[in-house]
């Protein structure tokens, strides 16, 4: 095939754009061309699916029908690599068209992304779109920033199951979060759209449903691919019922891929070969094209962002912040070298371990990592980087780290990011109040350590916590611990295996031994706000009101959209008597939680400790709506409907709160005195009662009226 641009394939397939995609960009086009409306854009990425396990990229042992037929119908690109081997931070790339030094979320422990630095939904919003987002994972939760832009950005986990269920084991299953986005395109499929669904499945430890569990028992991983295969079968089904799958410009890529003991990784995050960082991606342009294509040149995931925007045909003002380049550019080769290179990287062992950071240029050949033992590999001669060359080829390794550098430098002031990691005044001087030294993680700038283990003479380590981390996830909690506590013995100075083992112990039910991990964690790294959650959950749970608020009001110095530290402070002040404060925490969290069910049902109960009937009754009113059924959102009901004269309503709220809990003294107790109001004096003392049945304490105070 001759050589030809990704943008005259655009051109060629999508008649209904009629010319070229520049020459619509053009603000000088001719005022004859056809005017036609952009596109429809959805982008799909499934959380940890590594390129060469599907079966359009070779692979054998697993059928992906829905996905193969999007490859068959569009443009498959060989060679796409993830800028970070982790789900928050490459789906910040993603989001932003940005490289990690300037973004700054690049790892773990990043509290998200800044205000300054625009996103791909903010841009196509003010370019008239509508947009939404359905995320299956807490990893994805809008508490980290990328909600920015959204009108729809819907992250609801299982999270209002136990207070003390570690957040970062939080997930939904695919075809739940397919529901949400197919009722959202079903009403709003009539006017351009920019749609986001994130499928996290893939993710360990692998459970597939059945048929999958069977048909693909010893072999998971694969299975939970072929289940989020036919999950994304329903959306391109509905697409069709739509008449929308034509004229939709459909993007499938991942975050990052998964090591299956390749270099003795388990699982991702810590090394930068191609197992955890080539990526499928697959666009599927509006219109059909005559057989699919397929681009060899390397491309990353910072490039979707400019593309997307081309289009759609956003101004190129709007979209200056961008990094990658747009793959409209791109060209498919017969043959010679292109001069592409793609930059990616792994600071989760500096920044969590302490450890040296990995960082990566790969071109269509080789691939060089820079580390205290530099690697260089011939990606043709050897695909699956065995053969560390780098001192045979020292010229080529050379070469290669230069230009990583420089593109690194080029990167590292872009938006002025603030580090994340950058604590300001009060914040210390509360820190230093409760005996902490305030530790400071490396900058945003990122560049390399000097001293720090090479991270390829502890993955062990690595793999050892991340098996704990698996057993947790399965409860069984015993079996992590002994994890854990050899691994503190061994690697004293981790505050992440402190934190981890802390979250394990509370999650077992062990909220006092809990707490003394978290200070262990602490003391390591006073910044990292997920642990001042975690010691406030556990404060909270052991009635230690004062350290529970110090602590949770620490979390959201450092991360203010922290909700979860919020929600349970307000949970402090409720038990504190300070009724006022915990309704204006709780009112934060619904702001910008609205679909949260339990913490509506929270801040309607708050409203109507503090009298604000109307108002309470319309939050418990949302709560009901979004699908939460307690007796006490009914109880509350009722004493709202009673004090706004509503006396019907309020039986019939007391009588849902008994129904949902036969032992509930206080509703069948309200009951009694609503008959006895009423002058039905048979059911008021029937009620009557039932409350002394289950409270000699209610049954005493209110036996003169009775």
């Amino acid at each position: 095939m001759s050589r030809r641009s990704l943008l005259c394939l655009l051109a060629a397939s999508a008649a209904l754009f009629g010319a070229s995609l520049r020459t619509s960009l053009n603000s000088n086009a001719s005022p004859a061309s056809p005017a036609v409306a952009p596109p429809a854009v959805i982008m799909i990425t499934i959380d940890t699916l590594r390129a060469d396990h599907l079966a359009c990229y070779g692979y054998r042992r697993i059928e992906t029908p829905s996905i193969d037929a999007l490859a068959g119908e569009g443009i498959r690109f060989e060679h796409a690599y993830a800028q970070v081997p982790l789900t928050l931070p490459s789906h910040a790339v993603i989001l932003t068209g940005a490289y990690p030094v300037s973004n700054s979320v690049r790892d773990l422990i990043s509290t998200g992304l800044p205000a300054t630095v625009p996103t791909l939904a903010e841009i196509l919003r003010r370019n008239g779109y509508r947009t939404a987002a359905f995320v299956s994972s807490f990893v994805l939760n809008s508490m980290w920033g990328l909600a920015r832009g959204f009108e729809v950005y819907d992250d609801e986990t299982d999270v209002e199951k136990g207070a003390n269920k570690s957040p970062w084991l939080l997930d939904r299953r695919g075809d739940r979060t397919m529901d949400r986005a197919l009722a959202w395109l079903d009403s709003h499929s009539d006017r351009p759209f920019f749609l986001w669904v994130h499928l996290y499945d893939p993710h360990s430890p692998y459970r597939p449903p059945e048929p999958y569990l069977s048909r693909y028992a010893g072999h998971l991983y694969d299975g939970e691919i072929a289940f989020d295969d036919a999950v994304l079968e329903r959306l391109f089904a509905r697409l069709r019922q739509l008449k929308l799958f034509d004229r939709t410009f459909l993007v499938l890529t991942s975050d990052h891929g998964e090591s299956l003991g390749e270099h003795g990784e388990a699982e991702h995050g810590f090394f930068i070969y191609n197992a955890t960082v080539h990526v499928p991606l697959i666009l599927k342009l509006p219109g059909p094209l005559p057989r699919s294509r397929i681009v060899t040149d390397p491309v990353g995931l910072v490039d979707l962002g400019p593309t997307i925007a081309e289009l759609c045909r956003v101004p190129p003002s709007s979209s200056a912040g961008f990094q990658g380049r747009s793959l409209a550019g791109i060209r498919e080769h017969e043959g010679g070298r292109s001069t592409r290179a793609v930059y990616t990287e792994s600071y989760y062992s500096r920044n969590s371990f302490g450890w040296h950071e990995l960082r990566a240029v790969i071109t269509r050949q080789f691939k060089y990592i820079d580390a205290p033992r530099p690697e260089l590999y011939d990606l043709d001669q050897d695909p699956n980087e065995m053969n560390n060359v780098a001192a045979d080829r020292s010229a080529v390794a050379a070469a290669l780290r230069e230009r990583l550098e420089e593109l690194e430098r080029r990167y590292v002031n872009a938006n002025a990011a603030e580090s994340p990691a950058a604590l300001d005044s009060e914040t210390l001087e509360r820190l230093r109040s409760l005996g902490y030294v305030a530790y400071q993680a490396g900058p945003a700038g990122g560049g390399s350590r000097s001293d720090g283990a090479d991270p390829k003479d502890k993955i062990s380590v690595l793999n050892r916590l991340l098996h704990a981390g698996d057993l947790r996830r399965l409860n069984r909690f015993a079996e992590a611990d002994e994890i854990f506590t050899a691994l503190e013995r061994s690697e004293p100075a981790l505050y992440i295996v402190a934190f981890e083992r802390g979250e394990n112990l509370l999650n077992w039910g062990k909220p006092g031994a809990a707490a003394e991990e978290f200070h262990k964690a602490l003391a390591l790294n006073p910044s990292f706000d997920q642990a001042w959650l975690g010691l406030g959950r556990a404060a909270f749970t052991l009635g230690e009101n004062q350290e529970a608020a110090d602590a949770l009001r620490l979390a959201l110095r450092l991360n203010p959209r922290n909700y979860l530290a919020r929600r349970t402070l307000a949970r402090v002040y409720w038990r504190q008597e300070q009724l006022e404060q915990a309704e204006l925490e709780l009112a934060q969290v619904v702001r910008e939680h609205p679909a949260f069910a339990e913490a509506r049902a929270e801040h309607g109960v708050a409203l109507a400790k503090v009298r604000k009937y109307r108002e309470a009754l319309a939050e418990l009113g949302a709560a009901v709506d979004l699908g939460y059924s307690d007796a006490i959102v009914y109880y509350y009901k009722g004493i709202a409907y009673s004090e706004t004269g509503e006396a019907a309503r309020a039986i019939e709220a007391y009588e849902k709160a008994v129904e949902l809990d036969p032992d509930y003294a206080g509703a069948y107790l309200n009951l009694a005195l609503q008959y006895r109001r009423r002058g039905d004096p048979a059911k008021a003392r029937r009620y009557y009662q039932k409350t002394c049945e289950l409270s000699a304490d209610l049954c005493r105070k209110y036996s003169s009226q009775f």
